[in-house]
């Protein structure tokens, strides 16, 4: 299964692709991460989470108001994601390592779709 989802993963493309939106719903149950495609936007769907980290560089400058960015302003580009399949406790999780520099996230979850 790990392997499928890598090769979706890979076939959508995603190389330097600006990310339009990083959502959390739900209690951070569940991650939506948008990104522009050529014809279309992109959707990272992540389900049943139990880890999400989100860490920023620091040294990249946060001197403007990130609230009120136009999509060509979002500074954000996929850079590489990384799957692999864990255990924690006993449940067979997937674990997702996504540079979009200047951000990095970690998300251990039981579910992912792309739409």
């Amino acid at each position: 299964m790990i392997e499928i989802l890598r090769k979706k993963i890979e076939e959508s493309y995603y190389w330097d692709a600006r990310v339009k939106a990083l959502e959390c719903h739900y209690f951070a149950d569940e991650i939506k991460l948008v990104f522009e495609g050529d014809k279309k936007d992109t959707t990272f769907y992540f389900n049943k989470c139990y880890k999400i980290q989100i860490s920023h560089e620091i040294k990249y400058p946060k001197d403007i108001n990130f609230k009120e960015l136009e999509i060509t302003q979002i500074p954000y580009f996929m850079q590489d994601v990384e799957l692999k399949q864990i255990i924690i406790c006993e449940k067979t999780l997937m674990e997702f390592k996504i540079n979009l520099y200047p951000i990095e996230l970690l998300i251990v979850c039981n579910e992912f779709n792309i739409y």
